[in-house]
């Protein structure tokens, strides 16, 4: 299940020690992270998680390309935040442009939200970028995640990957045929290009389904995890340590 997409996760599968992290602790991390990041009543928190997903991801050695890609993925969320409580939220004033009036308690408000978007966001996407699929799945039937709910993420997670690239041949197929050399044409060609890749994928699905039932398949998670290392338990008290100072700086807020 996890071949398909193997080469666009290789920094999950390349073994750096950001990736032998057992999962089951890196959730256990992100669910405390996201908890208080969303108690907090304090700008410190989300600046601190921030801070250290990219402490985190410059020390694991993401390459520089996917880390741009993961900042500017809540980067545009938070711009849409502070634009639009900068607008319509607060009383004082403090510019005009135009006829548009922009509130300075407005704007604070949206960029305190605008970092809390941005560090969920990454302790979610880094979760994601370090962790095989498969051994995100089976740490999630650990936590007893019904096993419903777990295949279908790995089924959807799959198909989105086979989607993409029946996407791309068919795009590059249409560029070759002089498709998209105009506005009309690639209108045109659009409208030609989703019709066809949604009977492509639903075709390709019934077939996947039907071979897996004459395979007599089971459950997709298979497998389990091994018992936590060093480095999994040193990873655990780095986040202890991280969650106790966070909880201090939201109880300072609350003051």
């Amino acid at each position: 299940m996890t071949g398909a997409s193997h080469g666009r996760d290789d920094y999950a599968w390349s073994g750096g020690w950001l990736s032998r992290v057992d999962p089951r602790v890196k959730i256990a991390s992100v669910a405390g992270l996201l908890a208080v990041n969303l108690l907090a009543a304090t700008f410190l928190v989300p600046l601190v998680i921030s801070f250290a997903m990219l402490l985190l991801m410059v020390a694991g050695r993401v390459p520089y390309r996917r880390q741009l890609i993961m900042i500017a993925f809540p980067a545009t969320f938070a711009i849409f935040i502070i634009a639009s409580q900068t607008v319509f939220e607060g009383r004082a004033v403090f510019a005009s442009l135009w006829f548009i009036d922009l509130h300075l308690d407005g704007l604070l408000h949206g960029i305190y939200l605008s970092l809390r978007v941005v560090s969920g966001a990454l302790v979610v996407v880094v979760l994601g970028v370090t962790t095989p699929i498969n051994r995100l799945c089976m740490a999630l039937r650990w936590f007893r995640v019904p096993a419903t709910f777990v295949e279908v993420v790995l089924l959807t997670y799959r198909y989105l990957f086979d989607i993409y690239a029946e996407y791309a041949r068919m795009r590059e197929a249409q560029r070759s045929r002089l498709g998209w050399t105009s506005a009309a044409a690639g209108l045109s060609s659009s409208r030609m290009l989703g019709g066809s890749l949604f009977l492509r994928v639903y075709e390709r699905g019934l077939r996947s389904a039907e071979a897996m039932s004459c395979r007599g398949a089971g459950s997709l998670v298979s497998g389990n995890l091994p018992r936590p290392s060093r480095l999994d338990v040193g990873a655990g008290l780095a986040t202890a340590l991280l969650l106790v100072l966070l909880v201090v700086l939201a109880l300072e807020g609350w003051r």
